[in-house]
This record gives C-alpha cells, sequence and structure tokens, in this order.
C-alpha cells in the first residue's frame, strides 16, 4: 500500500521547523548540498550511476558530503536536512549538524546539548544518550589487533559470544567484559567525565558498549534511544578533518516521527474580518515576527 506522501511530508515539516529553530540558537547554520556528485572515495552511502561515462552519486551522506566539498578546514557550525540514499531508491531523512574546528570539550558538550534540547523542543523528554570511546577499545585490544574486525563487530552486534570464542586469553577476555558492559556516570577516562560533568543531565551515561565504528570517527562516539521505539533516533561522534577536530550527529527523522505528538503553535494569532483590511494586519504581524492565521 502507498504510503500517503503529503500527511507524512507535513509531519515532517513540523518536526524539522523545530529542530530548524533549535539549531539556529545554538548558532548553526544551514547549508544546501547538490543532489548528485562526481564520485570520489571520499563519499559515503549513496546511489551511484553512470551519466555520460562518468560515475556520479545521488544523496550521499552529508558528514563525507560536506568534507568533500570543504577545500580548507575553518571554524564551522553548519546543519542540514536532507534525504540520504544507501546504494537503491529508497531513503532515509535525517537532520544533523558539523561543528567543526571547535574547542576539544566544548564541541562536544554543545552537540550534545543542541541533541537535547532539539528533543525536548519537540516533546520529546523520555530519552537517554549512551555516550562511549573508540580509543578506550583501541588501546584494550592492543597486542590482539588481528581481532580487532571481530571485536569490533561483537560491539556493533552487542553479542560477546563473539568475543567469546577467540583464541585469547581468559584474562584479556575479563577485561573486555567489563568494558562491553559498562554504564555509568565515571569512569576511567577524564575526557568523558568531564562531558559527563558539564552536560549535568540525568539522561546521559558512560556506555563502553555503545559503538559508531564508521571510518572517520576518531573517538568519541554516542548514541540516542527512547524506551517507545526499539530504533536509535540517532547519534553521532567526533572526527579530524584535515587537522581540524569535529564532531557532529544526525537524527532519524523517522524514529522522531514516532514519538512527535504533533503539537501545534500556541501563540499563532488568528484573525478575521474584511478581506483588505484582514491581510494589511497580517501582513504587519508577520513582518513583526508573528505567526498568523487568516480565518
Amino acid at each position: 500500500m502507498k504510503k500517503d506522501l503529503l500527511s507524512e511530508s507535513e509531519r515532517l515539516a513540523d518536526i524539522t521547523k523545530y529542530l530548524r529553530r533549535t539549531f539556529e540558537l545554538w548558532g548553526y547554520r544551514e547549508v544546501f548540498l547538490p543532489t548528485i556528485e562526481e564520485f570520489s572515495e571520499e563519499l559515503r552511502k549513496g546511489t551511484k550511476f553512470v551519466y555520460d561515462n562518468e560515475f556520479y552519486v545521488i544523496k550521499p551522506d552529508l558528514t563525507s558530503q560536506i568534507l568533500a566539498n570543504l577545500k580548507e578546514p575553518r571554524r564551522l557550525k553548519l546543519y542540514y536536512i536532507s534525504e540520504v540514499l544507501d546504494g537503491g531508491i529508497r531513503g532515509k531523512w535525517q537532520a544533523g549538524v558539523e561543528f567543526i574546528g571547535g574547542e576539544d570539550i566544548k564541541m562536544q558538550v554543545e552537540v550534545l546539548l543542541t541533541v537535547i534540547t532539539s528533543l525536548e523542543a519537540l516533546g520529546i523528554e523520555d530519552f537517554y544518550i549512551d555516550v562511549g570511546s573508540l580509543k578506550i577499545w583501541e588501546s584494550a585490544i592492543k597486542g590482539i589487533e588481528e581481532f580487532r574486525a571481530e571485536i569490533f563487530r561483537a560491539l556493533t552486534r552487542r553479542n560477546f559470544e563473539i568475543i567469546e570464542r577467540l583464541p585469547i586469553s581468559e584474562e584479556k577476555k575479563e577485561e573486555l567484559w567489563q568494558l562491553f558492559n559498562f554504564r555509568g556516570k565515571s569512569c576511567g577516562y577524564k575526557k568523558l567525565n568531564k562531558i559527563i560533568d558539564a552536560l549535568d543531565d540525568r539522561r546521559v551515561f558512560i556506555d563502553f558498549g555503545t559503538i559508531r565504528p564508521l571510518p572517520y570517527y576518531s573517538d568519541v562516539i554516542f548514541e540516542v534511544y527512547s524506551p517507545e521505539i526499539g530504533k536509535p533516533l540517532g547519534g553521532g561522534g567526533e572526527y579530524i578533518f584535515k587537522g581540524k577536530k569535529a564532531f557532529g550527529f544526525a537524527f532519524d527523522l523517522n524514529a522522531l516521527s514516532k514519538l512527535f505528538n504533533g503539537k501545534i503553535e500556541k501563540n499563532r494569532k488568528r484573525i478575521q474580518g474584511e478581506l483588505k483590511e484582514t491581510y494589511k494586519l497580517a501582513k504587519e504581524l508577520v513582518k513583526l515576527g508573528i505567526p498568523v492565521e487568516v480565518e
């Protein structure tokens, strides 16, 4: 059965209205990127095709697309709302931010607060954020690097049995088991402790079992969950671009749509009367930034 495209679009429009407002309050500026890019190894996801004997990509991953188009690294705070394809014709709508070239820890704190305040602006309060670290795991697997792929697959699948079957010492397995199951407000990694302390939010935890092994992530990563649905609301992480540190995330708009209650803006001014005078008043109110509805 075909989706009710217009109803779905209306719902996403309501969601992105609140997200845009929150992103801009934090100082991010919207970036508009082309639908089609020339193929390059830097671009992730997207759907590849050939035109005039050249390879192109439709709707690639936005982070990789931004970095592919950014010639010189500099301090940038950007946000985007776009569909992303992953090899097929059906895509996923995403909204996210990228903070490039800021100060370490401050970037992580600000981006995570952007996540929190965005969800709250949508009326979504029942969520939690798990923050992990790739560096902690890279340190833990020193000496057993040949099993890196299997260990990260175990983390991604949340299946410790994959590690249990590896031909490594029981002592090392116990160390990995402790990391795999660690979740709390404080740990032995000062950087994460500073982030959690600065956020000061009961819904944010250090969770070393959380992993996002994408090729450009360098250390701190996170995922956002709600107990009401069985898939992440979004996630992100830290990366390095041409020597500059950066931090970003993306929301899954379809996941947010399942939680958004469709609230209507309460301060919209409703006006009625004679046609000319009504629209004259409506124009003046809009110029003042007051939302209107002509009845």
